[in-house]
Protein backbone atom coordinates (compact mmCIF):
# COMPACT_ATOMS: atom_id res chain seq x y z
CA UNK A 1 0.00 0.00 0.00
CA UNK A 2 1.28 3.39 -0.95
CA UNK A 3 2.04 5.68 2.28
CA UNK A 4 1.33 9.25 1.29
CA UNK A 5 2.49 12.23 3.37
CA UNK A 6 0.15 15.60 3.08
CA UNK A 7 2.32 18.73 3.30
CA UNK A 8 0.28 22.17 2.53
CA UNK A 9 -0.74 24.86 5.08
CA UNK A 10 -4.16 24.73 4.59
CA UNK A 11 -5.93 22.34 6.71
CA UNK A 12 -8.85 22.35 4.99
CA UNK A 13 -7.01 21.28 1.57
CA UNK A 14 -5.15 18.88 3.43
CA UNK A 15 -8.51 17.20 4.77
CA UNK A 16 -9.98 17.31 1.49
CA UNK A 17 -7.24 15.07 -0.37
CA UNK A 18 -7.35 13.10 2.99
CA UNK A 19 -10.47 11.84 2.06
CA UNK A 20 -10.53 11.54 -1.26
CA UNK A 21 -6.86 9.36 -1.20
CA UNK A 22 -8.43 6.72 1.39
CA UNK A 23 -11.75 6.57 0.52
CA UNK A 24 -9.14 4.89 -2.83
CA UNK A 25 -7.76 3.06 -0.64
CA UNK A 26 -4.16 5.00 0.00
CA UNK A 27 -3.04 5.45 3.66
CA UNK A 28 -2.15 9.09 4.96
CA UNK A 29 1.05 8.14 7.26
CA UNK A 30 1.98 11.98 7.72
CA UNK A 31 0.49 15.94 7.91
CA UNK A 32 2.32 18.89 7.94
CA UNK A 33 1.71 22.61 7.61
CA UNK A 34 5.57 23.75 7.76
CA UNK A 35 8.88 22.59 6.88
CA UNK A 36 9.84 22.48 10.57
CA UNK A 37 6.88 19.45 10.98
CA UNK A 38 7.60 17.89 7.85
CA UNK A 39 11.08 17.61 8.63
CA UNK A 40 10.64 16.63 12.52
CA UNK A 41 8.07 13.34 11.16
CA UNK A 42 9.98 12.48 8.56
CA UNK A 43 12.92 11.47 11.65
CA UNK A 44 9.96 9.17 12.58
CA UNK A 45 7.88 8.43 9.88
CA UNK A 46 8.86 7.58 5.98
CA UNK A 47 6.07 7.49 3.84
CA UNK A 48 6.65 6.73 -0.09
CA UNK A 49 5.12 10.02 -1.34
CA UNK A 50 4.83 13.65 -0.43
CA UNK A 51 2.26 15.85 -1.60
CA UNK A 52 4.07 19.46 -1.33
CA UNK A 53 2.15 22.66 -1.97
CA UNK A 54 4.68 24.82 -3.68
CA UNK A 55 3.49 28.27 -2.08
CA UNK A 56 3.41 28.83 1.96
CA UNK A 57 2.87 31.86 3.58
CA UNK A 58 6.30 32.38 5.30
CA UNK A 59 8.51 28.90 3.36
CA UNK A 60 8.71 27.99 -0.23
CA UNK A 61 8.16 24.38 -1.12
CA UNK A 62 10.95 24.10 -4.00
CA UNK A 63 12.99 24.73 -0.68
CA UNK A 64 11.63 21.89 0.97
CA UNK A 65 11.65 19.79 -2.13
CA UNK A 66 15.41 20.48 -2.74
CA UNK A 67 15.72 19.70 1.43
CA UNK A 68 13.63 15.98 1.31
CA UNK A 69 15.49 15.05 -2.27
CA UNK A 70 19.24 16.12 -0.66
CA UNK A 71 18.25 13.87 3.20
CA UNK A 72 15.70 11.39 1.56
CA UNK A 73 16.47 10.88 -2.25
CA UNK A 74 14.38 7.83 -2.09
CA UNK A 75 11.07 9.27 -1.50
CA UNK A 76 8.89 10.65 -4.53
CA UNK A 77 7.41 13.95 -4.33
CA UNK A 78 4.54 15.50 -6.00
CA UNK A 79 4.22 18.96 -6.27
CA UNK A 80 0.79 21.13 -5.54
CA UNK A 81 0.88 24.29 -7.04
CA UNK A 82 -2.08 26.65 -8.54
CA UNK A 83 0.37 28.53 -10.83
CA UNK A 84 0.94 27.19 -14.45
CA UNK A 85 4.17 28.52 -14.98
CA UNK A 86 6.68 27.04 -16.85
CA UNK A 87 9.65 28.29 -14.50
CA UNK A 88 7.81 26.54 -11.16
CA UNK A 89 7.50 23.66 -13.14
CA UNK A 90 11.22 23.64 -14.74
CA UNK A 91 13.12 24.72 -10.86
CA UNK A 92 10.77 21.72 -9.58
CA UNK A 93 11.74 18.85 -12.29
CA UNK A 94 15.13 20.64 -11.57
CA UNK A 95 14.91 20.34 -7.90
CA UNK A 96 13.98 16.43 -8.25
CA UNK A 97 10.42 16.90 -8.30
CA UNK A 98 8.71 13.56 -9.87
CA UNK A 99 5.58 15.30 -10.82
CA UNK A 100 3.65 18.36 -10.77
CA UNK A 101 -0.50 18.59 -10.05
CA UNK A 102 -2.14 22.09 -11.03
CA UNK A 103 -4.61 23.25 -9.18
CA UNK A 104 -7.91 23.41 -9.10
CA UNK A 105 -8.04 19.43 -9.47
CA UNK A 106 -10.37 17.11 -9.43
CA UNK A 107 -10.74 13.51 -7.83
CA UNK A 108 -9.44 11.78 -11.08
CA UNK A 109 -6.65 14.27 -11.43
CA UNK A 110 -5.42 13.95 -8.19
CA UNK A 111 -6.08 10.11 -8.08
CA UNK A 112 -3.74 9.65 -11.80
CA UNK A 113 -1.35 11.55 -10.24
CA UNK A 114 -0.52 9.56 -7.29
CA UNK A 115 -1.26 6.85 -9.20
CA UNK A 116 1.65 7.99 -11.68
CA UNK A 117 3.98 9.23 -9.20
CA UNK A 118 3.61 6.99 -6.65
CA UNK A 119 3.29 3.52 -7.85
Amino acid sequence: MLKIALVDDSVILRSAIKNVLESSGFEIVLEAGSSKELFEKLEKITPSLILLDVFFPTENGLDMLARVKKQYPQLKVLMVTGLKQETIAEEAKRLGADGILYKPFDTDDLLNAVKQVGL
